[in-house]
């Protein structure tokens, strides 16, 4: 063939390859590219339209749990108080009007009631702490029982009887409070008891008042223990179980988004029945337990285990004067920046006469205490003590000392009796209409009281004076 021609074709046959190859390779490129692009704008929308499906369904599901939730709990806060208030202004109408007052009650239930088997004299037996941790507090609640008493008298007697208040002071001690027990029984003759008023004089002296069937009502011992000794027996309070308020205590301090918590308590059944219902509902978060003898009144090796533990909140269960020292203690080793949540123990005017503890109390202390009741007979009972004792009351539990003690005198008088067994039947009665000072005092089937829901209150300081004012109310 013709060198030139063969040229040509050479020439071609490369151009052709070349031109082969350009496809080739633009077609891989296309590819690459195409599957690049496919894959990102794939990816890309499939991601986005995910992402705000998702978002949404999410977002939609996160509400529709966070208001379910919120609906539960605002439901169960406003059943629990509306139930409450409507309860007692139930009872409260129809208390006044089958009695018009708390005087109109006494008379037509205690002192006009006809009961010719009665003795010429009433006795009623009264523990309280007038000496030791709880000394300046039970002098105040005793007060309760003798405006109780005294009035009584004034209007007549229990069916025409003159009441006797024996009063005996247990000395803050379970063992003193035993043997003040059974100088009552003993000696005295008693078949009802207004006190103790420590969880701990409570058990030391249940199982006897139990076999001597001495009918006992407590205005202050709050231990869930006393439910789980003596239920179905002679003991009765007409104060909330602890249960209750150490929940309370465990809601404050999560709600204020404490996440390392300790427990400091007194170590008897009042805070380490606390302590334990606390344990029981924060598990982890509970890092610190400690308990302590009041007695010592000096607390900084206590105190100085909280430092160091690195805790955010503090459930603190104590009594008046050791409350005083822990709290003065606690202000010198700059525990203030702590926040700390306080039983009824520590609530009340006393504290507040030691200004380092009122101090700290002020920057680092919110509290609990049972609630002022929303419906009572509680302004006739403050006009009656004002006129006794020419002070507004000082401690907790004075109201409830009162209604004890009226308690049990309706139910001797309804009793016809001067009998442990018979009172305690009639009691159980007296309970399921008793509106008083401190409320509504139904019993459950074990003797306790069967509602209670607790205020928070907090130490403020005004002009430099302290004072305990309540903040809000807390369904457990």
């Amino acid at each position: 063939m013709h060198p030139e021609i063969l040229g040509k074709r050479n020439r071609l046959a490369v151009a052709l390859a070349a031109f082969l190859i350009c496809v080739v390779v633009a077609a891989i490129v296309a590819g690459v590219a195409g599957y690049y692009i496919g894959h990102s704008g794939g990816y890309n929308s499939g991601y986005n339209t995910g992402y705000s499906e998702g978002y949404s369904k999410g977002r939609s599901e996160g509400l529709a749990a966070g208001a379910e939730r919120a609906y539960r709990e605002g439901y169960t806060a406003g059943y629990n108080i509306g139930y409450t208030y409507g309860f007692s202004n139930g009872t409260l109408n129809v208390a006044k009007a089958l009695y018009m007052g708390l005087k109109d009650r006494i008379m037509r239930e205690i002192v006009q009631v006809s009961a010719p088997n009665l003795p010429s004299k009433i006795k009623v037996g009264c523990l309280m702490a007038l000496t030791g941790e709880l000394g300046p507090m039970g002098v105040e609640i005793a007060k309760g029982a003798q405006l109780a008493v005294a009035l009584v008298n004034r209007l007549g007697g229990v069916a025409g009887r003159p009441v006797e208040l024996i009063l005996e002071d247990t000395g803050t001690d379970p063992s003193k409070a035993l043997t003040a027990c059974k100088k009552l029984v003993e000696v005295d003759g008693v078949k009802v008891i207004v006190g103790p008023m420590a969880s701990g004089e409570v058990m030391a002296i249940g199982s006897y008042v139990n076999e001597r069937k001495v009918v006992l009502i407590s205005p202050s011992a709050t231990s869930p223990y006393i439910t789980l000794n003596f239920p179905d027996d002679y003991v009765f309070r007409v104060v909330g179980s602890d249960t209750a308020q150490a929940k309370a205590l465990v809601k404050l301090a999560l709600d204020a988004g404490c996440k390392k918590i300790a427990t400091l308590v007194l170590d008897n059944p009042y805070g380490v029945g606390i302590e334990d219902v606390v344990s029981s509902i924060i598990g982890d978060k509970l890092v610190v337990k400690i308990r302590y003898d009041p007695k010592k009144m000096d607390f900084r090796t206590e105190l100085t285990q909280i430092k160091g533990a690195g805790v955010d909140g503090v459930i603190y269960v104590g009594y008046y004067e050791d409350g005083r020292v822990m709290f003065r203690q606690a202000l010198e080793l700059g525990l203030d920046n702590i926040k700390w949540f306080a039983a009824e123990g520590v609530y009340g005017d006393p504290m507040l006469v030691v200004p380092e503890s009122a101090e700290f109390m002020n920057r680092a202390v919110v509290g609990t205490r049972p609630l002022p009741p929303l419906v009572s007979f509680y302004d006739e009972f403050l006009e009656e003590y004002e006129a006794a004792f020419g002070v507004k009351p000082a401690a907790p539990y004075i109201e409830y000392c009162f209604d004890a003690t009226l308690m049990l005198l309706e139910a001797i008088a309804k009793a016809g009796v001067y009998d442990g067994a018979a009172i305690k039947q009639k009691l159980m009665e007296v309970s399921s209409s008793f509106l008083g000072a401190s409320g509504y005092k139904a019993f459950d089937k074990v003797g306790d009281q069967l509602m209670q829901i607790y205020s928070a209150w907090k130490v403020v300081k005004e002009a430099d004076v302290y004072k305990l004012i309540d903040i809000g109310i807390i369904t457990p």
